[in-house]
């Protein structure tokens, strides 16, 4: 089962092809963005396969060229973990490779826009990031780099790594974490990572006025992955799952900051966000 999108279309659309066959759908509702190729995706999970389109024509009916699905297509294209600047102009995002790219909410039509995060040499592995939660910190970023050490780095947009080093969450090189957040007052952060072996996960908590670094969730043989704040600071919620595998099953938990009244919320579901 594909999803199958055109640039321009209201919405994807499903369709289930099976091997070696063949299958015809329909666009109803496409903006015209001019006289230029308007591109075609078909998505798998983290697969895509692309054609260059077709010319979208305001009130005709077009064949597009086909669209062969074959082989393993190209893996991790795409955006990734959104967020948002604290006033709604923008949105950043990383690509597959862990370079993080901005657009503005009323991006050129038609047009594959963006500008990145950082200028010159992008860090090495900002995986994890953040934009500040308040009027005062909106274009300060907070993102990984684990090139030497894997480290949380704090900078203003659109400037050049290395900003101001917070603090390590590992000695050891290439650490990824699972997820990186301002705390919504913007007094510190929160980061889930694995431990150096790889038998559990857990949250953390970043002080910047003392520098100090606190353990929110303790758990043993299981992994906290992704998370996020309550608007007051007093909670997270949290993926929490049995294996360190991105694709594991996981059961969402909730739980004070001080790690009391910790408490299953949903089962089987995954990526909570906490309503603004």
């Amino acid at each position: 089962m594909f999803f199958v999108y055109v640039a321009g279309a209201a919405e994807p659309q499903s369709v289930t092809v099976p091997p070696g066959a063949s299958k015809t759908i329909s666009f109803k509702s496409v903006a015209d963005f001019g006289k230029k190729a308007q591109a075609i995706v078909a998505i798998y999970g983290n697969f895509r396969w692309f054609e260059a389109g077709t010319d979208v024509q305001a009130g005709k009916s077009v064949k597009a060229p086909d669209l062969n699905i074959s082989g393993n297509g190209i893996e991790y294209f795409g955006s990734f973990r959104p967020a948002w600047r604290s006033d709604g102009s923008e949105i950043c995002y990383r690509t597959g490779v862990c370079t993080v790219e901005r657009i503005p909410t009323d991006p050129p039509q038609g047009e594959f826009f963006y500008k990145p995060m950082f200028s010159g040499k992008a860090p090495f592995g900002s995986c994890s990031f953040d934009w500040g939660p308040t009027p005062e910190l909106a274009d300060q970023v907070i993102y990984t780099e684990n090139s030497e050490e894997s480290a949380i780095y704090q900078m203003t947009e659109g400037g050049a790594h290395p900003g101001i080093k917070l603090t390590n969450y590992s000695k050891i090189q290439y650490q990824i974490l699972n997820d990186l957040h301002w705390l919504p007052d913007g007094s510190g952060l929160l980061y889930s990572t694995p431990d150096l072996m790889r038998q559990s996960s857990n949250v953390f908590r970043y002080d910047f006025k003392t520098r100090t670094t606190t353990q929110v969730t303790n758990l043993e043989n299981e992994f906290a992955k992704k998370f996020d704040i309550s608007p007051d600071g007093a909670w997270i919620v949290y993926e929490r799952a049995k294996e360190n595998d991105e694709n594991a099953p996981s059961d969402i938990w909730v739980q004070q900051m001080n790690g009391s009244e910790a408490k299953v919320l949903v089962k089987n579901a995954r990526s909570p966000s906490w309503t603004r």
